[in-house]
């Protein structure tokens, strides 16, 4: 189940062809333009403009910049100062949204971490079983005493 929430993450990221970082943070320092910017495994800092979208998986977005698209937060949060500007919708899937009290209400959709526990505890039954297989495998056949002679 695991890599298919990679496999996930990575086709949503698949069309950010100007920025896309594995595992190192994204900073987008103020007057820079990017058309979309997307990371697996790290953080965004948006502070200048980005014509197209923002798709951050697994890492945290702080956004004082503005953004014409969408912003995707996948396991993550999105901090959204006053001079925070979206464009289109805010989704954030596992995160939460903290927003300063003089910025402008986006529309969004927040899933919360709860979301996740079926996956947990179907990884924690599948470990536990697997444990379970591996110590009746390693004690071996069972061996009962002979039959007593009537």
């Amino acid at each position: 189940m695991l890599p298919r929430c990679f496999v996930f993450g990575l086709l949503i990221l698949a069309p950010s062809p100007d920025l896309l970082h594995f595992g190192r943070n994204i900073v987008l320092a103020p007057g820079h333009t990017f058309h979309n910017a997307g990371c697996v495994l790290c953080s965004a800092d948006v502070e200048g403009h980005v014509t197209g979208s923002v798709r951050v998986f697994a890492g945290n977005v702080f956004l004082s910049g503005s953004v014409a698209g969408n912003v995707l937060v996948f396991g993550g949060n999105l901090t959204l100062t006053n001079n925070a500007a979206v464009g289109g919708r805010v989704f954030i899937f596992g995160g939460h949204l903290h927003q300063d009290v003089g910025a402008v209400n986006h529309t969004h959709t927040v899933l919360p971490p709860i979301i996740f526990l079926p996956l947990i505890l179907v990884i924690c039954a599948t470990i536990g079983s697997l444990i379970g297989l591996t110590r009746r495998m390693a004690r071996g056949p069972v061996a009962y005493p002979p039959l007593p002679r009537l």
